[in-house]
């Protein structure tokens, strides 16, 4: 059943803020106490961090699993508050899980790793039913337009989260931080509930027992992989795009793991302090995102007029034009660059007034840059064989996603924890390498092309397409 756009946008919002309570906790919270408060090593709480990423491709598996098994005649709800429930309930572990880390414990890094396979979980799970609940209750009319409030959102609840959390516990303390764990479950349970409240339409009993008697068939997880992997081999354009998604993500997520981190090296910001980056960097990048979004919908409605006027056919006219969108892109990655280069002559002079300046640009930058990207990705697929590139671009995405913060804790090891460097000249050379990544992600996307994308695909085997990947989220 259908539900109408406001109660849609309402209550997939809530879905979303609950999510970000969730990746705040992990990039603002996490990292700082592992890393700066317990003197744990960057490198390797990075990568057990960064588990969760891998979870993204399993959301097929987990999409089939719903479509099987109803529970209590629901096919959606119950798998988002299981989900949910997974996920929430690792955190208020995670305290005394690091404390014995602290104290040398193997095990206790086998016992972190497994509530980051458990977030991961959860995230894979809460993405997968977001995307099939929402396509099952909003028309098509209406999607694209809760969708983009719904990210929108979530970007800047995550800024608000980053707030909570710094007036909750300004100062570390284990004490504080168990507190502010312990509410976890509270918050994201409460809050996705509310989400979820009347969305969904119960089964009928011919549903299932038609469910029962042809149940869908299994999702084999390795097929579809190999199958849109098989591309890269054929099709060089589908390469260098994927290349292109791998180090874009880098260049613009490296410094998730990092902000809590130089706000303490750098600056000698406490805990509640150090949020504020994470407040700039969602807040002032989604502004950048809303400006570039804004501006693409204006001036797609001057072209249809105009072709309209003219008396074109605008039936396949697209909101953003391949070609329009790397114009746009130069510029956002040319403001990116800029942006990076400040931010590494502000952390070499260590200079808190000019690194806050130029941190708000550089987020800002950033937003007009992201936009293209992540618009581009829908329009790269070839007709008839759409599972098969959108399956590659969300394996880019889990890769990217992944590197972003194992390659940032192995930096600040290797840099800073080392003491090979200063922090302030270690963090200036991890701009620069930030502003190399956008270089490069740019140039090798320039030259890709839609034509060029389908042009080599026609000398592809054959294949049969199999299972869809969905895109994972942050």
């Amino acid at each position: 059943m259908k539900v109408s756009e406001g109660q849609a946008k309402l209550q997939f919002t809530l879905q979303k803020i609950a999510i970000a309570w969730s990746f705040c906790m992990v990039v603002t919270s996490f990292n700082r106490i592992a890393i700066i408060e317990m003197g744990l090593p960057a490198a390797i709480i990075s990568l057990l961090i960064g588990v969760y990423t891998l979870f993204g491709p399993i959301q097929p598996i987990i999409g089939r699993m719903c479509e099987r098994w109803p529970i209590f005649g629901y096919r959606r709800t119950p798998y988002m508050l299981l989900g949910t429930l997974l996920g929430s309930f690792a955190f208020p572990l995670m305290p005394g899980v690091l404390v014995d880390m602290q104290a040398g414990s193997t095990l206790a890094y086998f016992y972190c790793l497994l509530l980051f396979c458990a977030f991961g979980i959860c995230i894979a799970m809460q993405a997968n039913v977001f995307l099939d609940l929402l396509n099952d209750v909003t028309t098509k009319e209406s999607r694209s337009r809760v969708v983009t409030l719904t990210w929108t959102v979530q970007a800047l609840a995550m800024a608000g989260w980053a707030w909570v959390f710094g007036a909750l516990m300004p100062v570390y303390s284990l004490e504080a931080m168990q507190d502010l764990y312990n509410l976890t479950p509270i918050v994201m349970i409460s809050i996705t509930i509310l989400g979820l409240i009347k969305l969904e339409t119960r089964l009928t009993p011919e549903q299932l027992q038609e469910i029962k008697t042809n149940p869908p068939k299994p999702v084999k997880l390795l097929e579809p992989m190999k199958e849109s992997m098989a591309v890269l081999a054929y099709n060089r354009q589908a390469l260098l795009f994927f290349v292109f998604i791998i180090f874009s993500l880098l260049s613009v997520f490296l410094q998730d793991m990092l902000q809590e981190l130089w706000a303490a090296d750098l600056f000698g910001l406490a805990a509640g302090e150090s949020t504020i980056y994470q407040r700039f960097y969602n807040g002032i990048q989604t502004v950048g995102m809303a400006a570039c979004g804004i501006f693409v919908g204006v001036t797609a409605k001057k072209r249809l007029q105009a072709k309209k006027a003219a008396g074109l056919s605008v039936e396949d006219e697209k909101t953003l034009p391949l070609d329009f969108g790397k114009k746009l892109m130069l510029i956002g990655a040319s403001l990116s660059i800029i942006g990076f280069g400040l931010l590494a002559w502000a952390a070499w002079l260590q200079n808190l007034t000019l690194f806050n300046v130029f941190y708000c640009y550089s987020a800002f930058a950033l937003g007009l840059l992201v936009f293209p990207s992540i618009s581009f990705m829908a329009d790269m697929t070839v007709e008839g064989q759409e599972s098969r590139y959108l399956g590659l671009w969300s394996l880019g995405q889990v890769i990217g996603l992944f590197l972003s913060f194992t390659v940032s804790g192995c930096l600040y090891s290797l840099l800073v924890e080392s003491q090979v460097l200063t922090a302030n000249i270690a963090f200036a050379l991890i701009f620069v390498l930030q502003a190399l990544m956008v270089v490069f992600s740019y140039l090798v996307v320039r030259n890709v092309t839609i034509e060029g994308l389908n042009e080599a695909a026609e000398q592809e085997p054959d294949a049969p397409i199999t299972a869809d990947l969905q895109p994972t989220t942050k």
